[in-house]
């Protein structure tokens, strides 16, 4: 049963990883809009409010990589 406790390190750190790359990407987006709105064509205050929602999905990415292992329990 090694085997099976390495296959479920690795994706747990797989998941870690993605959740990592989605909060960046994110925090990225929500930067980029709301420094660039007129780039993509959007009117500031509509900018503003997507690049907000952005954020928290990276903000909220990021709590769930940091509490990962809190939050599923190993066994």
């Amino acid at each position: 049963m090694a085997g099976h406790g390495e296959a479920v390190e690795t994706r747990h750190r797989l998941v870690k990883i993605a959740f990592g790359v989605a909060a960046l990407v994110c925090l990225l987006i929500g930067l980029f809009l709301y420094l660039f709105p007129d780039v993509i064509g959007l009117d500031p205050e509509t900018a503003e409010l997507v690049a907000i929602a952005f954020l928290l999905a990276g903000l909220f990415d990021y709590l769930v990589l940091r509490f990962w292992d809190r939050l599923v329990r190993r066994r």
